[in-house]
């Protein structure tokens, strides 16, 4: 078995090398549960990739960088694919585009990293999207895309990737079960971590009970929408499910599932995307960003939600 100590060493070979990947590591930890002693919250931004440009995370983040660790879910290379992310002159092809053809991204990354200004997550391999799916849930090969796009980025970047958050919140069985075997955590909304596309076992059945009682504690059916704001352990990872802020939402609904995660002694994830926040969007975050912290509220890296003592 290759350490991820070694994976972060290998040089940051052209991505598109379609060799095989090296051993992935293996990882999970153990004692997640319910509790926290006081409100952790981490912004998460996804879609940062080879169309990025440093000018385009300032435009939203640079008046809270010395404050806040945003957390960048980073494509290690972006596929020519339809995606109001990237230039629509690309969303056809067969090209894939690598994180490290675009040097003023990775210097501005790494430059944010080393000053605690933000942390970087794995999101998916090419956000390839397929016929029959999204790329976590219909692409081949994911354990490929999983330990090559983490080595990758991990010795372009000089980082260690603990988290990974999967292209639209979607991930088949087969592609939990990658993520699983890789032991990476997993940021997603609830809607990724249906009970139908676990395997059967103990872990399974407690968090599913764990999120009735919740749902119960909530005065919700089962069929209403929930976010629960405790990392769900499973066998070598943990699952955290995100508020998104996107343009359907609102912003009752942003303070509201804030405060229930507050009130509950839970913690809270806000999801978004950096090309995607306009004014109204952006006026939004202002708002619940001043609120969390008029009521009291440690802003963290999203790696840090998957850590803490067990409530019981």
């Amino acid at each position: 078995m290759v350490e991820r100590g070694i994976i972060r060493r290998l040089a940051p070979l052209s991505i598109v090398d379609h060799g095989r990947a090296p051993p992935l590591p293996l990882g999970g930890g153990g004692g997640w549960g319910e509790g926290a002693s006081s409100t952790r919250a981490a912004i998460r931004d996804d879609d940062t990739c080879f169309f990025t440009s440093p000018e385009m995370l300032d435009r939203v983040y640079s008046r809270y960088w010395d404050r806040i660790p945003i957390s960048l879910a980073v494509v290690p290379a972006h596929a020519s694919t339809r995606s109001k992310g990237i230039p629509p002159e690309y969303w056809v092809g067969d090209r894939e585009f690598p994180l490290g053809d675009n040097p003023e991204l990775v210097s501005f990354l790494r430059e944010g990293v080393q000053a605690g200004r933000l942390s970087i997550l794995l999101h998916g391999y090419s956000h390839q999207n397929y016929p029959d799916g999204y790329e976590f849930e219909a692409a081949p090969d994911l354990d490929w895309r999983l330990g090559r796009g983490l080595g990758y980025l991990e010795a372009l970047l000089d980082v260690e990737i603990n988290t990974f958050v999967p292209p639209h919140n979607a991930l088949s069985r087969r592609g939990l079960l990658a993520v699983d075997r890789a032991g990476l955590n997993v940021l997603g909304s609830f809607y990724s971590f249906r009970p139908d596309k676990k395997p059967l076992g103990l872990d399974t059945v407690a968090n599913y009970l764990r999120i009735s009682a919740h749902r119960r504690r909530t005065g919700r059916g089962r069929h209403d929408r929930l976010i629960y704001p405790w990392p769900l352990r499973y066998n070598r990872h943990a699952e955290f499910g995100c508020q998104p802020l996107v343009p359907r939402t609102t912003l009752d609904e942003l303070l509201s599932a804030f405060e229930e995660a507050r009130r509950f002694g839970g913690d809270f994830c806000l999801a978004t995307h950096y090309w995607e926040i306009d004014d109204r969007l952006a006026g939004m975050l202002d708002a619940v960003i001043e609120h969390a912290e008029r009521v009291g509220v440690d802003w963290v890296p999203a790696d840090e939600l998957f850590a803490g003592p067990s409530q019981r």
